[in-house]
């Protein structure tokens, strides 16, 4: 677990347990933790039990079949029984004030927004492609800890390795979603453009209430990382999954 990435924005909240997993070529498929992608289960849940000692026994490990929406859930009205629970639920993310839940995402590119209110300990984490960012999911995800009691002023956020403009080519069609990012969109020849969700993704929290200070964006490229972290860009549509997640020891 010590090689995984790890936020420092979280490092003065001892009760809180978050970060990302990279790669290890001792699991099988480098350690992917994704059951839809087309690998054999039987090998994806060793990985997934695994990943899931790493954790509090007590720890319930929460993931979503992730649809590239802007839907966030709030499970705390699901019970939650198994050690590992994958809702099919049309989402692509989730809050929940109730500790020893770990919720995650699964990424090999896009982003995950992991979220945390110190205050009132509420948790929310979120997937972040282009197309949940062109619909403001990072804003969607601070307005339901709202619903739990958050502030945004006191909400802290981490956004996980994604790949960057560096890497990231996208057509016309895509970038015309973004052109109110400047800051986020290069133009590198005729109809194409370099983009960086991560730019977008802070943004949005900036407009949601969340404080500079309280965002931490990683400086990590998965395409430049690929080695070390999932790349459906650069290994060309591979089917492996890091995970990135977050929860409250009680």
């Amino acid at each position: 677990m010590k090689s995984w990435q790890i936020y420092n924005i979280f490092n003065r909240y001892p009760n809180l347990i978050a970060g990302t997993t990279k790669k290890d070529n001792n699991f099988s498929y480098d350690f992917s933790l994704a059951l839809h992608t087309g690998e054999d289960k039987e090998k994806i849940f060793q990985n997934r039990a695994e990943f899931a000692s790493f954790f509090p026994s007590q720890f319930r490990v929460v993931s979503q079949f992730q649809v590239h929406s802007d839907k966030i859930i709030n499970i705390d009205k699901y019970e939650i029984r198994d050690k590992w629970s994958e809702f099919k639920l049309n989402a692509d993310g989730f809050v929940t004030s109730k500790p020893n839940t770990l919720l995650t995402i699964l990424t090999a590119d896009c982003i995950a927004l992991l979220a945390y209110d110190p205050k009132n300990k509420v948790i929310g984490a979120a997937h972040a492609g282009w197309r949940g960012s062109k619909d403001n999911i990072a804003l969607n995800l601070i307005t339901a800890m709202e619903k739990l009691g958050s502030s945004s002023k006191d909400i802290v956020v981490a956004i996980s390795p994604s790949i960057r403009a560096c890497c990231y080519e996208v057509d016309e069609s895509v970038a015309k979603h973004f052109t109110s990012y400047p800051d986020a969109l290069v133009k590198t020849a005729k109809d194409k453009w370099h983009l960086d969700l991560s730019v977008v993704n802070k943004e949005q929290l900036l407009n949601a209430g969340v404080k500079e200070e309280h965002i931490e964006v990683s400086s990590i490229c998965t395409a430049c990382k690929s080695k070390e972290y999932f790349s459906y860009r650069k290994e060309c549509g591979c089917s492996g999954r890091f995970i990135s997640f977050i929860g409250m020891l009680e």
